[in-house]
């Protein structure tokens, strides 16, 4: 199978395992997944992986899980996790995505509201955290943990190994049920569940079927094909951001397998640019403050010497000048032709000597094949994205929510238009609001929430239209960029709206600010609550030879790295961190309209979390929880 008979695909294939097999049949022998183990590398071919996970659903089956019964998945990325999915599945389950880091509370109203039967876990503390308020999940028969080698008590706990083991000895007994199971996948049967990153309070979740899927992990393959970029077999997808996030699952995970590529798995977050070596990616999706890490860590290292700093910043002026002179008039870039081979005259000399000074660096370090980054998930900065992809970086901005199945509106390769996006993709349709609100109907979008008639209420209108809840522009010729949240939208007391998601963005491309809250409804101008990049902050003190109290540091892991979560006031009330602080921020207001800059902030020596209920599992402020429990803070700046 190829990209140009996905039609084909689309017509004939109604089932997440059909298409799966028909994966199998054409790319047996190929690459589906390769994961480091024990310290080497593994690669799991697609034959591989369906017997494992024909073998893995015959277990289920054993077990007592009957078709349409909910299988949880709480745990890290991994090739398991992608396996768990995959045998749930075939067994005719639905699998629920949790997001590892929930709570217990968040973890037992989940686990109550889908009514799971089966909860596949990291490791071993995992089951035990889980059999600590097992008691509390009623539906909750079978407990099965993913660490290589792991053997349960044989009756309610398991390892996955043993899952599949058991499934290869019961192959004869049970492989005509599993047989009649898969011929019983209809295009409407339920497939995934999937919930809101934000909805542990209110439980709102997206029941997809085996048809929702399918249409929503290949539209963005038809769309790119549309405009001139072919996707096919030979795709290696980096699966770094929480699979249990619609936008990893539909298009780092289940479109790749679908075309035939390969899933790569780095082995921890803190040694993604060594693995990112082996696996090669040429296709990654990621979030506006992956990209701007990325983009701060070169340029610390290039800052570094003289001679580096000298070339870095004639590389990023270089990189801006080549994408404005690549836009035509209507500002469209193609981003299908290499940009070296589309400049003239001196610029194409200039552009050949950064990416020889600087820019093959960059790519090397990232394996050297990427080709698609595909950013989604909150606002981008605009300069940043300039920059980027002047660089050489195919930067693909993505729009979606849960409730889409991920992206409906994504880049353009052909027609690429900075800051702006694309008309929608294929098979789903938009309407405006007088407000600016987007509504949207179509492939893949869901026509009611999975067990909450009061939010259906709110989110669709009598005729079937979504709610997207989001502020957009719409240009002539259908291209969309997000504006804000609707509920995020900032008034001032004198009538102005600002946008909270494009001062983040700008402030999320600072090396010194690790995560912002931007508040002044109803006041007279815009303040932020700023919870500084503690890490960079006490290395700038100690090579200053400034003292601090390292007695007030809290240090915690968050995604797989050791990080700084809590300092000390010494260290926020120090002089020189608040004037570096006040640099940024002036930096920062240059590129806002006055009545958008940030007037006051105060920085806060504790980081948002999740725990504390700042934060969605996503990372993404919870800006009420914010505004009640900073009110005397925020208070002070005005």
């Amino acid at each position: 199978m190829s990209v140009s008979i996905l039609d084909l695909f689309g017509e004939n294939v109604h089932s997440i395992p059909r298409a799966l097999h028909n994966t199998q049949m054409n790319f047996g022998n190929r690459p589906a997944n390769l994961f480091k183990e024990n310290g080497k590398w593994r690669v799991i071919t697609y034959n591989e992986l369906l017997t494992g996970v024909e073998n893995l659903a015959i277990a289920l089956i054993k077990l007592g899980i009957n078709p349409g019964d909910f299988v949880g998945i709480k745990a890290s990325n991994s090739a398991r996790w992608t396996w768990a999915d995959l045998g749930s599945i075939y067994a005719g389950a639905v699998s629920v995505s949790f997001y590892p880091s929930l709570s217990q509370i968040d973890t037992t109203a989940v686990a109550n509201h889908s009514e799971v039967k089966m909860l596949f876990v990291d490791n071993r503390q995992a089951i035990q955290d889980i059999s600590s308020y097992r008691d509390d999940i009623p539906s909750l028969k079978y407990l099965i943990c993913m660490e290589k080698s792991f053997r349960g008590n044989g009756r309610d706990i398991f390892g996955l190994g043993e899952l599949i083991g058991m499934g290869a000895a019961a192959h004869q007994e049970y492989h005509g049920e599993l047989k009649a199971r898969l011929k019983a996948l209809q295009a409407d049967s339920p497939a995934m569940l999937v919930y809101t990153s934000g909805s542990v309070d209110n439980l709102k979740a997206a029941l997809f079927s085996h048809q929702d899927i399918l249409d929503s992990a290949t539209r963005v393959y038809r769309h790119f094909k549309k405009y001139g970029q072919i996707e096919d077999s030979n795709i290696v997808s980096l699966v770094f951001l929480p699979i249990s996030h619609i936008m990893e699952k539909i298009h780092g995970y289940l479109g790749p397998l679908f075309l035939g590529g390969a899933l790569g798995f780095i082995s921890s977050p803190e040694n993604i640019l060594m693995d990112i070596t082996t696996i090669r990616p040429n296709w990654v999706t990621w979030v506006p403050r992956m990209a701007s890490t990325l983009f701060l860590g070169f340029q610390k290292a290039f800052m570094a010497t003289k001679d580096g700093r000298i070339a870095w910043e004639k590389a990023v002026d270089v990189a801006i000048r080549a994408t404005e002179a690549l836009q035509d008039e209507k500002g469209y870039i193609d981003l299908t032709q290499p940009i070296e081979e589309q400049l003239q005259g001196s610029l194409q000399d200039e552009w050949l000597e950064s990416y020889n000074a600087v820019y093959w660096r960059m790519h090397h370090a990232l394996g050297g094949c990427l080709r698609t980054m595909l950013v989604g998930g909150a606002y981008m900065d605009t300069d940043l994205q300039r920059k980027l992809v002047g660089m050489g970086f195919n930067i693909i901005l993505g729009y979606g929510l849960t409730e889409s199945a991920a992206g409906i509106v994504v880049s353009c390769p052909n027609k690429y238009k900075m800051d702006w996006i694309s008309p929608p993709v294929s098979g789903v349709e938009f309407r405006q609001e007088e407000d600016g609100e987007l509504l949207i109907r179509g492939q893949g979008i869901i026509k009611q929430y999975f067990r909450n008639q009061d939010a259906d209420a709110e989110a669709f209108t009598s005729d079937g239209w979504f709610k997207t809840g989001d502020i957009v522009e719409i240009d002539d010729d259908g291209y969309m960029r997000l504006v804000d949240r609707k509920k995020l939208m900032i008034v001032l007391d004198n009538g102005k709206n600002v946008a909270q998601a494009h001062i983040e963005a700008l402030c999320s491309s600072s090396g010194l600010i690790d995560q912002v809250a931007i508040v002044g409804q109803d006041k007279e101008y815009i303040s932020a609550l700023i919870v500084p990049n503690y890490d960079f902050i006490i290395r700038v003190l100690r090579n200053h030879g400034i003292p601090y109290d390292e007695c007030q540091l809290q240090y915690t892991e968050i995604d797989g790295i050791y990080r700084c979560v809590e300092v000390g006031d010494d260290i926020i009330n120090n002089d020189f961190v608040k004037m570096a602080m006040q640099d940024q921020i002036d930096m920062i207001n240059t590129k806002l309209k006055n009545y958008e800059s940030i007037r006051a902030f105060r920085l806060l020596n504790r980081r948002f979390s999740e725990e504390g209920g700042e934060i969605t599992p996503s990372q993404k402020t919870r800006i009420k929880v914010i505004l009640e429990k900073y009110k005397d803070l925020i208070d002070e700046m005005y």
